[in-house]
């Protein structure tokens, strides 16, 4: 139909310091529908947030690469400057983290080391394409898909590496300690971030607590890490030698680049000749989001009513839960245990029942 727009919004999605966010649905030609997700200025009046959203939308348009969510269009919508981005049909880290909480089941050991390893790529990927620093690695900025496909999302508050700020800018539970500092960041911030992310999904537990901003800053340059293993003891040497290197104060002790974590990572699972996949987090995914399993013809089924889906909430507090990794007949038989084996709660401590693996 002539003048028809191109975008519609259906529903918002949710808001941060100077945008919100919609899904919305592209629409073309023959009745062609897709799902996408339309990201505003709170205040287009204002010229400076103007000017850092242009920005962010240049940023965003370089980066093609399969485990970061990506952009499509930045164009006008209802005479507003928008940015159109990938629709993630999944559920975000928050999401998988409160799932296990409800279920009182840790995540599966090199499932969260594989997940990991995609963040990994992502950040070596922008790093190298642009010196891109992301400053906002946390659990509501990675996505999963249905099909197992890890997603780095929102460079909103990216810099250029070494960029120094005027003020504190990310969320105060995952800066890396020069943040705070030195309002710098470079590629070992990110890291740091990471990190932080990483001791989440081993313990379901925050590394970084207070009541204030204050006083979880407070935490993050005092460079204390407690010991995951005193809230899951099913962590391998290995595992624990990566995240030490990672969550270390001074960038200089950290891992180089995220390639070089990456690759820690990978060696972990891959050494034996058997890890995980995205088949194998896809199958986690939908044994632990069993009721939200829907069929392709519903998801496109994107007129006026379309799915809605509920974004994972930006609360400090909110963490998530998860479900043990599927191995191959072979791998469970040799171990003695069954691969669908449930996690409990000994004591006061949550344990995870998973295959053996030779130690590290």
């Amino acid at each position: 139909m002539p003048g028809r727009q191109k975008y519609t919004i259906v529903q918002e999605l949710g808001a941060g310091g100077m945008g919100r966010v919609y899904k919305g649905v592209l629409v073309g030609q023959a009745g062609f529908q897709r799902p996408i997700v339309v990201k505003k200025l709170r205040d287009a009046q204002e010229p400076g947030h103007v000017k850092l959203f242009v920005e962010e939308a240049a940023r965003y348009a370089v980066l093609d690469h399969d485990n970061i969510g990506r952009m499509y269009d930045f164009e006008r919508v209802s005479g507003e400057l928008c940015i159109i981005l990938e629709w993630i049909d999944g559920w975000s880290l928050v999401e998988f983290l409160e799932r296990h909480r409800e279920l009182k089941r840790l995540p599966d050991v090199d499932l969260s080391v594989f997940i990991v390893s995609r963040v990994c790529r992502a950040l070596q990927y922008v790093f190298e394409r642009s010196a891109i620093v992301h400053r906002d690695v946390s659990p509501s900025n990675i996505m999963m898909t249905r099909e197992g496909t890890v997603k780095l999302i929102d460079f909103g508050i990216a810099t250029r590496s070494g960029t120094k700020d005027s003020s504190l800018t990310g969320k105060p539970a995952y800066m890396a300690p020069e943040m705070v500092l030195d309002l710098r960041a470079d590629s070992r911030s990110d890291l740091f971030s990471l990190g932080a992310v990483f001791f989440e999904m081993l313990t379901l537990e925050r590394l970084f607590k207070g009541q204030t901003p204050a006083e979880i800053l407070e935490q993050v340059l005092s460079g204390r890490v407690p010991s995951p293993r005193e809230r899951n003891t099913a962590i391998p040497e290995g595992v624990m030698a990566i995240l030490r290197k990672a969550l270390q104060r001074d960038p200089a002790q950290r891992y180089s680049s995220a390639g070089e974590m990456g690759q820690a990572c990978e060696h972990h699972l891959y050494d034996e000749g058997y890890g995980p996949t995205n088949l194998a987090l896809k199958r986690y995914l939908s044994g632990l989001f069993p009721i939200e399993a829907h069929t392709s013809d519903e998801v496109m089924s994107l007129s006026a009513d379309l799915i809605p889906v509920e974004e994972p909430r930006e609360n400090p507090a909110d963490l998530t839960p998860i479900a043990p990794l599927v191995r191959p007949p072979s791998a469970a038989a040799a171990s003695g245990a069954s691969p669908e084996a449930p996690a409990h709660r000994a004591g006061s401590r949550l344990t995870s029942v998973r295959p053996a693996r030779k130690p590290r």
